[in-house]
Protein backbone atom coordinates (compact mmCIF):
# COMPACT_ATOMS: atom_id res chain seq x y z
CA UNK A 1 0.00 0.00 0.00
CA UNK A 2 3.42 2.47 0.75
CA UNK A 3 4.23 1.67 -2.83
CA UNK A 4 0.96 2.94 -4.30
CA UNK A 5 0.62 6.17 -1.97
CA UNK A 6 4.20 7.01 -2.50
CA UNK A 7 3.56 6.67 -6.57
CA UNK A 8 -0.03 8.32 -6.70
CA UNK A 9 2.03 10.81 -4.69
CA UNK A 10 5.13 11.13 -7.14
CA UNK A 11 2.23 11.77 -10.04
CA UNK A 12 0.39 14.49 -8.69
CA UNK A 13 3.71 16.09 -8.28
CA UNK A 14 4.46 15.91 -11.78
CA UNK A 15 1.47 16.90 -13.02
CA UNK A 16 1.93 20.29 -11.17
CA UNK A 17 5.67 20.13 -12.62
CA UNK A 18 4.46 19.47 -16.05
CA UNK A 19 1.60 21.33 -16.36
CA UNK A 20 2.39 24.53 -17.73
CA UNK A 21 3.99 23.37 -20.70
CA UNK A 22 1.11 22.10 -22.95
CA UNK A 23 -0.97 24.81 -22.02
CA UNK A 24 1.13 27.75 -22.36
CA UNK A 25 0.08 28.81 -26.08
CA UNK A 26 -3.46 29.46 -24.86
CA UNK A 27 -2.09 31.26 -21.28
CA UNK A 28 -0.05 33.02 -23.84
CA UNK A 29 -2.76 33.87 -25.60
CA UNK A 30 -5.28 34.45 -23.02
CA UNK A 31 -3.22 36.84 -20.74
CA UNK A 32 -1.02 38.36 -23.09
CA UNK A 33 2.46 37.45 -21.48
CA UNK A 34 5.66 38.07 -22.65
CA UNK A 35 8.07 34.95 -23.55
CA UNK A 36 10.38 35.97 -20.59
CA UNK A 37 7.05 36.12 -17.98
CA UNK A 38 5.89 32.55 -19.87
CA UNK A 39 9.82 31.28 -19.40
CA UNK A 40 9.59 32.52 -15.81
CA UNK A 41 6.65 31.20 -15.07
CA UNK A 42 7.88 27.73 -16.09
CA UNK A 43 11.11 28.71 -13.24
CA UNK A 44 9.43 29.69 -10.33
CA UNK A 45 7.88 26.45 -9.56
CA UNK A 46 11.39 25.06 -9.25
CA UNK A 47 13.16 27.63 -7.77
CA UNK A 48 11.74 27.34 -4.43
CA UNK A 49 13.39 23.84 -3.69
CA UNK A 50 16.76 25.52 -4.17
CA UNK A 51 15.91 27.48 -0.57
CA UNK A 52 13.04 24.70 1.28
CA UNK A 53 14.70 20.97 0.11
CA UNK A 54 17.40 21.34 2.70
CA UNK A 55 15.15 22.48 5.64
CA UNK A 56 12.68 20.30 4.60
CA UNK A 57 15.04 17.44 5.57
CA UNK A 58 15.61 18.78 8.99
CA UNK A 59 11.74 19.55 9.90
CA UNK A 60 10.43 15.63 8.86
CA UNK A 61 13.15 14.30 11.68
CA UNK A 62 12.08 16.71 13.77
CA UNK A 63 7.81 17.22 13.32
CA UNK A 64 7.87 13.59 11.39
CA UNK A 65 7.06 12.67 8.01
CA UNK A 66 3.17 12.39 8.24
CA UNK A 67 2.55 15.90 9.34
CA UNK A 68 5.35 17.41 6.30
CA UNK A 69 4.12 15.52 4.12
CA UNK A 70 0.15 16.70 4.73
CA UNK A 71 2.05 19.88 4.91
CA UNK A 72 3.25 19.47 1.59
CA UNK A 73 -0.08 18.40 0.11
CA UNK A 74 -1.71 21.86 1.25
CA UNK A 75 0.75 23.76 -0.36
CA UNK A 76 0.58 21.66 -3.20
CA UNK A 77 -3.52 22.02 -3.80
CA UNK A 78 -3.44 25.88 -2.65
CA UNK A 79 -1.10 26.54 -5.22
CA UNK A 80 -2.51 24.67 -8.20
CA UNK A 81 -5.76 26.46 -7.38
CA UNK A 82 -4.37 29.94 -6.82
CA UNK A 83 -2.90 28.95 -10.68
CA UNK A 84 -5.75 27.55 -11.88
CA UNK A 85 -8.11 30.83 -11.21
CA UNK A 86 -5.35 33.26 -11.27
CA UNK A 87 -6.51 36.18 -13.86
CA UNK A 88 -3.12 37.45 -14.17
CA UNK A 89 0.75 36.93 -14.42
CA UNK A 90 1.16 38.16 -10.59
CA UNK A 91 -0.95 35.26 -9.32
CA UNK A 92 -0.35 33.02 -11.65
CA UNK A 93 3.62 32.87 -10.63
CA UNK A 94 2.26 32.91 -6.72
CA UNK A 95 0.30 29.99 -7.58
CA UNK A 96 3.17 28.23 -8.81
CA UNK A 97 5.91 29.49 -6.10
CA UNK A 98 3.49 27.61 -3.30
CA UNK A 99 2.84 24.67 -5.43
CA UNK A 100 7.10 24.56 -5.99
CA UNK A 101 7.42 24.80 -2.06
CA UNK A 102 5.13 22.07 -1.60
CA UNK A 103 5.95 19.60 -4.53
CA UNK A 104 9.38 19.69 -4.36
CA UNK A 105 9.66 18.96 -0.59
CA UNK A 106 7.17 16.18 -1.38
CA UNK A 107 9.40 14.74 -4.29
CA UNK A 108 12.65 14.67 -2.20
CA UNK A 109 11.43 12.63 0.82
CA UNK A 110 9.19 10.30 -1.17
CA UNK A 111 12.15 7.83 -1.69
CA UNK A 112 12.63 7.75 1.97
CA UNK A 113 9.26 6.13 2.54
CA UNK A 114 10.21 3.52 0.17
CA UNK A 115 13.07 3.33 2.14
CA UNK A 116 11.89 2.42 5.49
CA UNK A 117 9.32 -0.41 4.26
CA UNK A 118 11.34 -2.05 1.73
CA UNK A 119 14.83 -3.19 2.17
CA UNK A 120 17.89 -5.67 0.63
CA UNK A 121 16.83 -7.28 -2.17
CA UNK A 122 13.35 -5.06 -2.00
CA UNK A 123 14.16 -1.99 -2.63
CA UNK A 124 15.41 -2.03 -6.41
CA UNK A 125 12.43 -3.20 -7.53
CA UNK A 126 10.93 -0.40 -5.51
CA UNK A 127 12.80 2.39 -6.84
CA UNK A 128 12.85 0.98 -10.09
CA UNK A 129 8.71 1.39 -10.18
CA UNK A 130 9.00 4.66 -8.00
CA UNK A 131 11.44 5.94 -10.86
CA UNK A 132 8.48 5.30 -13.82
CA UNK A 133 6.35 8.09 -11.60
CA UNK A 134 7.65 11.05 -13.36
CA UNK A 135 7.93 9.75 -16.92
CA UNK A 136 4.76 8.69 -16.86
CA UNK A 137 2.93 11.46 -15.26
CA UNK A 138 5.10 13.23 -17.85
CA UNK A 139 3.60 11.43 -20.94
CA UNK A 140 0.09 12.47 -19.84
CA UNK A 141 1.00 15.84 -19.19
CA UNK A 142 2.49 16.43 -22.96
CA UNK A 143 -0.38 14.05 -24.28
CA UNK A 144 -3.53 15.23 -22.36
CA UNK A 145 -3.35 18.58 -21.26
CA UNK A 146 -2.65 19.94 -24.55
CA UNK A 147 -6.29 18.49 -26.39
CA UNK A 148 -8.20 19.60 -22.88
CA UNK A 149 -6.83 23.02 -23.07
CA UNK A 150 -7.62 23.54 -26.51
CA UNK A 151 -11.26 22.21 -25.74
CA UNK A 152 -11.84 23.48 -22.91
CA UNK A 153 -9.77 25.82 -21.65
CA UNK A 154 -6.24 25.68 -20.26
CA UNK A 155 -7.75 26.19 -16.52
CA UNK A 156 -9.34 22.92 -16.89
CA UNK A 157 -6.08 20.17 -16.63
CA UNK A 158 -4.92 22.53 -13.92
CA UNK A 159 -8.01 22.62 -11.70
CA UNK A 160 -8.56 18.64 -12.89
CA UNK A 161 -4.99 18.43 -11.38
CA UNK A 162 -6.02 20.13 -8.08
CA UNK A 163 -8.35 17.91 -7.71
CA UNK A 164 -6.37 15.34 -8.15
CA UNK A 165 -4.13 16.19 -5.56
CA UNK A 166 -7.17 16.47 -3.03
CA UNK A 167 -7.92 12.85 -3.90
CA UNK A 168 -4.70 11.51 -3.26
CA UNK A 169 -3.54 13.77 -0.03
CA UNK A 170 -6.25 12.21 1.32
CA UNK A 171 -5.30 9.03 0.79
CA UNK A 172 -1.59 10.08 2.18
CA UNK A 173 -3.05 11.07 5.32
CA UNK A 174 -5.68 8.23 6.06
CA UNK A 175 -3.26 5.43 4.42
CA UNK A 176 -0.01 6.26 5.66
CA UNK A 177 2.07 5.12 8.60
CA UNK A 178 6.15 4.24 9.48
CA UNK A 179 6.72 0.52 9.86
CA UNK A 180 7.23 -0.89 13.10
CA UNK A 181 10.73 -1.21 13.25
CA UNK A 182 10.76 2.89 12.67
CA UNK A 183 7.96 4.32 15.04
CA UNK A 184 10.36 5.25 17.39
CA UNK A 185 12.80 7.08 15.48
CA UNK A 186 10.40 9.17 13.87
CA UNK A 187 10.96 13.24 15.45
CA UNK A 188 14.67 12.33 17.12
CA UNK A 189 16.68 14.81 15.03
CA UNK A 190 20.44 15.57 14.82
CA UNK A 191 22.09 18.58 14.23
CA UNK A 192 22.95 19.61 10.54
CA UNK A 193 26.91 18.94 11.65
CA UNK A 194 26.58 15.53 13.00
CA UNK A 195 24.27 14.58 9.88
CA UNK A 196 27.34 15.64 7.26
CA UNK A 197 30.04 13.74 9.65
CA UNK A 198 28.42 10.70 9.64
CA UNK A 199 27.29 10.40 5.91
CA UNK A 200 30.88 9.71 4.74
CA UNK A 201 32.58 10.49 1.60
CA UNK A 202 31.10 7.65 -0.58
CA UNK A 203 27.28 8.79 -0.69
CA UNK A 204 28.81 12.08 -2.19
CA UNK A 205 29.74 10.19 -5.55
CA UNK A 206 26.45 9.09 -5.70
CA UNK A 207 25.28 12.80 -5.75
CA UNK A 208 27.13 14.24 -8.02
CA UNK A 209 26.58 11.59 -10.52
CA UNK A 210 23.14 12.15 -10.23
CA UNK A 211 23.76 15.90 -10.86
CA UNK A 212 25.91 15.39 -14.03
CA UNK A 213 23.51 12.63 -15.22
CA UNK A 214 21.00 15.27 -15.29
CA UNK A 215 22.39 17.90 -16.25
CA UNK A 216 23.19 15.86 -19.52
CA UNK A 217 19.43 14.59 -19.71
CA UNK A 218 18.08 18.05 -19.68
CA UNK A 219 20.87 19.57 -22.05
CA UNK A 220 19.74 16.78 -24.78
CA UNK A 221 16.12 17.99 -24.41
CA UNK A 222 17.05 21.87 -24.67
CA UNK A 223 19.36 21.28 -27.40
CA UNK A 224 17.82 18.26 -29.37
CA UNK A 225 15.01 20.09 -30.99
CA UNK A 226 16.52 22.25 -32.69
CA UNK A 227 19.34 19.78 -33.88
CA UNK A 228 16.44 17.73 -35.18
CA UNK A 229 15.20 20.78 -36.97
CA UNK A 230 18.23 21.34 -38.52
CA UNK A 231 17.93 17.82 -39.91
CA UNK A 232 14.85 18.46 -41.63
CA UNK A 233 12.51 16.55 -39.38
CA UNK A 234 9.69 18.53 -38.57
CA UNK A 235 8.01 19.87 -34.86
CA UNK A 236 5.94 16.27 -34.44
CA UNK A 237 8.91 14.28 -34.89
CA UNK A 238 11.07 16.40 -32.65
CA UNK A 239 8.56 16.02 -30.05
CA UNK A 240 8.28 12.26 -30.72
CA UNK A 241 12.04 11.66 -30.66
CA UNK A 242 12.95 13.69 -27.58
CA UNK A 243 10.03 11.81 -25.89
CA UNK A 244 11.15 8.08 -26.79
CA UNK A 245 14.12 8.32 -23.78
CA UNK A 246 11.23 9.42 -21.13
CA UNK A 247 9.26 6.50 -22.60
CA UNK A 248 12.21 3.88 -21.86
CA UNK A 249 12.56 4.94 -18.60
CA UNK A 250 8.71 4.60 -18.03
CA UNK A 251 9.60 1.03 -19.65
CA UNK A 252 12.58 -0.42 -18.30
CA UNK A 253 12.90 1.55 -14.47
CA UNK A 254 11.03 -1.51 -13.04
CA UNK A 255 12.98 -4.48 -14.76
CA UNK A 256 16.36 -2.47 -13.84
CA UNK A 257 15.31 -2.61 -9.89
CA UNK A 258 15.16 -5.93 -9.56
CA UNK A 259 17.78 -6.81 -10.97
CA UNK A 260 19.27 -4.70 -8.89
CA UNK A 261 18.01 -6.59 -6.25
CA UNK A 262 18.97 -9.74 -7.80
CA UNK A 263 22.24 -8.95 -8.41
CA UNK A 264 23.30 -6.06 -6.31
CA UNK A 265 26.75 -3.66 -7.70
CA UNK A 266 24.71 -0.90 -8.44
CA UNK A 267 28.02 0.70 -9.24
CA UNK A 268 27.88 -1.89 -12.70
CA UNK A 269 24.38 -0.62 -13.99
CA UNK A 270 25.69 2.88 -13.46
CA UNK A 271 28.83 2.57 -15.06
CA UNK A 272 27.55 1.07 -18.00
CA UNK A 273 24.39 3.59 -18.55
CA UNK A 274 26.49 6.22 -18.30
CA UNK A 275 29.18 4.73 -20.77
CA UNK A 276 26.74 4.12 -22.95
CA UNK A 277 24.72 7.17 -23.28
CA UNK A 278 28.38 9.23 -23.62
CA UNK A 279 28.75 7.01 -26.65
CA UNK A 280 25.24 7.20 -27.78
CA UNK A 281 25.79 11.04 -27.69
CA UNK A 282 28.85 11.29 -30.16
CA UNK A 283 26.91 8.97 -32.46
CA UNK A 284 24.38 11.61 -33.20
CA UNK A 285 27.42 13.29 -35.31
CA UNK A 286 28.28 10.24 -37.15
CA UNK A 287 25.17 8.54 -37.56
CA UNK A 288 21.93 9.64 -39.37
CA UNK A 289 19.73 6.71 -37.50
CA UNK A 290 18.49 9.04 -34.94
CA UNK A 291 14.93 6.59 -34.09
CA UNK A 292 17.81 3.74 -32.96
CA UNK A 293 19.62 6.24 -31.24
CA UNK A 294 17.18 7.24 -28.85
CA UNK A 295 15.69 4.70 -28.62
CA UNK A 296 19.15 3.26 -27.35
CA UNK A 297 19.31 6.05 -24.84
CA UNK A 298 16.18 5.04 -23.56
CA UNK A 299 16.92 1.83 -22.47
CA UNK A 300 20.24 3.00 -21.39
CA UNK A 301 19.29 5.83 -19.02
CA UNK A 302 17.05 3.84 -17.27
CA UNK A 303 20.09 1.77 -15.99
CA UNK A 304 20.99 4.71 -13.50
CA UNK A 305 17.56 6.63 -11.42
CA UNK A 306 16.64 3.20 -9.82
CA UNK A 307 20.48 2.20 -8.68
CA UNK A 308 21.36 5.61 -7.66
CA UNK A 309 18.07 5.73 -5.45
CA UNK A 310 18.91 2.24 -4.04
CA UNK A 311 22.09 3.32 -2.82
CA UNK A 312 21.58 6.02 0.21
CA UNK A 313 19.56 3.70 2.03
CA UNK A 314 22.75 0.61 1.47
CA UNK A 315 25.45 3.52 2.66
CA UNK A 316 23.63 5.58 5.16
CA UNK A 317 22.25 4.94 7.90
CA UNK A 318 18.34 5.21 8.00
CA UNK A 319 18.16 9.05 9.62
CA UNK A 320 20.79 10.59 7.28
CA UNK A 321 18.95 9.14 3.98
CA UNK A 322 16.23 11.87 3.82
CA UNK A 323 18.87 14.44 4.62
CA UNK A 324 21.71 13.49 2.09
CA UNK A 325 18.61 13.39 -0.61
CA UNK A 326 17.75 16.79 0.30
CA UNK A 327 20.79 18.06 0.75
CA UNK A 328 21.57 16.47 -2.78
CA UNK A 329 18.82 18.21 -4.17
CA UNK A 330 19.90 21.60 -3.03
CA UNK A 331 22.85 21.18 -4.73
CA UNK A 332 21.56 19.87 -8.10
CA UNK A 333 18.96 22.41 -8.70
CA UNK A 334 21.51 25.06 -7.22
CA UNK A 335 24.09 24.25 -9.67
CA UNK A 336 21.74 23.58 -12.70
CA UNK A 337 19.85 26.62 -11.73
CA UNK A 338 21.99 29.57 -11.07
CA UNK A 339 24.70 28.20 -14.22
CA UNK A 340 22.07 27.37 -16.75
CA UNK A 341 23.73 29.06 -19.69
CA UNK A 342 27.24 27.09 -18.95
CA UNK A 343 25.07 23.81 -18.80
CA UNK A 344 22.30 24.68 -21.69
CA UNK A 345 22.30 28.14 -23.47
CA UNK A 346 18.89 29.07 -24.47
CA UNK A 347 17.57 27.87 -27.82
CA UNK A 348 15.60 30.02 -29.52
CA UNK A 349 12.17 30.15 -28.18
CA UNK A 350 9.24 29.21 -30.68
CA UNK A 351 6.98 31.35 -32.08
CA UNK A 352 3.52 30.90 -30.82
CA UNK A 353 0.44 32.26 -32.75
Amino acid sequence: MILVIVYLSILAFTFIFQSIPPILPFILSELHLTYAQSGLLVSLFALPGIFVSLLGGFLADRYGMKPLGAGCFILMIGGTFVLGLGMNFQLLGLGRIIAGIGGLTLSVFLPKLLSQWFKERELGLAMGIFNTGVPLGSVICFGLFGTLGEHWGWRTPVLLTGIYLFITFILFITLYRLPPSHEADEGKPLTIYQSLREMGWPIWGVGFSWLWFNAAFISFATFAPDFFLQKNYSIEQSGVLIGIPLLGSLFFSAPIGYLVDRFKHQEWFIGIGAMALAILALCFNFSTSFLLLVILMGIFSAMIPAPIYSLPPEILKIENVYRFLSLEFYLNRSLLLSCPDFYFPHPPLPKFP
